[in-house]
């Protein structure tokens, strides 16, 4: 083995003698579980017929790594037994078909079902992204239970996309009050997603760089009392991009890179020309480090990297010819500024261990984060699933919250036990 998922790393392992991988009996393997737990069984990926003993259990997405290149990997199978003993079939038992090497078994005592981490006394902030404005799971939680929620998560920051009109005024301004007040008085800051709604392509560099200074300037001076952060636009990186892994300048368009850029320098003069120690942050994607250079070399004064990152950028990274193996530590070698993620979440699958994958990317990019003293946060993405946008099943499924029934009864997914500060 060279590899095995986060979250059955350091259970105990049953490995089986290879010389016993021909085995056909029912009754191959036994061993005694002393509380509830869930069993794993590794099995040869080669395997074209699984034996009667596996059937009912449930396939899992996640595998583990060998260095045998004519298997491959071990895939795995998950059941839950209660206490006593637990009795496993031989490798090629009826009417098992292409395994040629014996299985491995994980075991997992069920009230230790998750891998615990306590994101206190970090200097790494730890928050999420919500709808609190607008979006119906959130009207019908509210926000008192929303705030107990981040609490209970260790959680001081809150990132929320905020519509301001043209004078700067929030266009939600008497729903965010009870918002504010709510957060505040528990400790935990609203960070903004200031849209770009000015920002014109079809109009030169200096004009989108006075639109983008009109707008910070105006955004500023009706909100300076109530942040101090600001994330200016949301990806504009993939407006740009026209190929490639966006680690080129010549991945991008030049031409509306340029807009994108005064537009972007505009704001961040505009709103420090009003406040001026406003913390300003500027968000890319994926491996779009050349558009933050290039923004850097346009002039724009932001302070901090903001970056987006999504599970199933952790898993082809490290495939890329670039083989990006931490993130984290990619970002702090190109910048010289603060890093914050302020969007992670788990891209949703319709495969049964969807909660334990969304538990093993974020607990697992908790600790990279952590552990690198350049990344001053970590937001994830999101707290609820939002139902109402099941027409995009990823949109839909977000969150670290569940719905049990059309938004009337909610349950945390695996991972808010993982996060819970105990």
């Amino acid at each position: 083995m060279t590899a095995v998922p986060d979250s059955l790393s350091g259970l105990p392992l049953i490995k089986t003698a290879n010389d016993d991988k021909a085995n056909t009996s029912a009754s191959f393997l036994s061993f005694t579980l002393t509380n509830k737990s869930t069993v794993y069984v590794g099995y040869d990926a080669r395997s074209t017929k699984l034996p009667t003993w596996l059937s009912g259990w449930t396939k899992l997405a996640a595998t583990v790594a060998t260095d045998d290149v004519k298997m491959g990997s071990f895939v795995l199978y998950s059941k839950s037994y209660n206490a006593g003993t637990v009795t496993l079939g031989g490798t090629m038992a009826s009417p098992a078909a292409g395994a040629l090497c014996n299985y491995i078994v994980f075991t997992r005592t069920t009230s230790n079902a998750s891998a615990e981490i306590q994101p206190v006394n970090s200097n790494l902030a730890f928050g999420i992204n919500g709808h609190s404005l607008g979006s119906d799971p959130y009207l019908e939680v509210g926000i008192d239970q929303q705030v107990a929620l981040l609490k209970q998560m260790g959680m001081t920051y809150y990132r929320q996309d905020i519509n301001f009109k043209t004078d700067g005024s929030m266009s939600s301004l008497n729903s965010f009050i009870p918002i504010y007040n709510a957060t505040k008085a528990a400790g935990i800051s609203i960070l903004p997603m200031v849209y770009t709604t000015t920002l014109d392509y079809n109009q030169s560099e200096s004009a989108n760089y006075a639109a983008g200074h009109l707008k910070g300037a105006a955004v500023a001076s009706k909100n300076s009392q109530y942040f101090k952060y600001y994330e200016l636009g949301n990806e504009l990186d993939n407006k740009a991009i026209v190929s490639g892994n966006g680690d080129k300048t010549t991945d991008y368009n030049l031409s509306k890179f340029k807009v994108i850029a005064a537009y972007l320098k505009g704001m961040d003069d505009g709103i420090k020309s009003v406040q001026p120690t406003a913390q300003t942050m500027i968000d890319a994607s994926w491996l779009h480090f050349a558009y933050m250079q290039m923004l850097i070399d346009y002039g724009v004064k932001f302070d901090i990297v903001a970056w987006h990152w999504y599970s199933e950028m952790e898993k082809v990274a490290p495939k890329n010819p670039l083989k990006v193996t931490d993130i984290t530590v990619k970002l702090s070698s190109l910048f010289s500024k603060p890093i914050w993620f302020t969007e992670v979440g788990q891209r949703y699958s319709n495969v049964a261990d969807i909660e334990q994958q969304q538990n093993d990317f974020i607990t697992s990019f908790y600790k990279k984060a952590k552990a690198n003293p350049r990344v001053g946060a970590l937001l994830l993405y999101e707290l609820f699933d939002e139902p109402q946008k099941s027409a995009n099943q990823l949109e839909a499924n977000y969150g670290l919250i569940k719905w049990n029934s059309n938004m009337t009864k909610w349950t945390p997914k695996t991972v808010v036990n993982s996060l819970t500060v105990k």
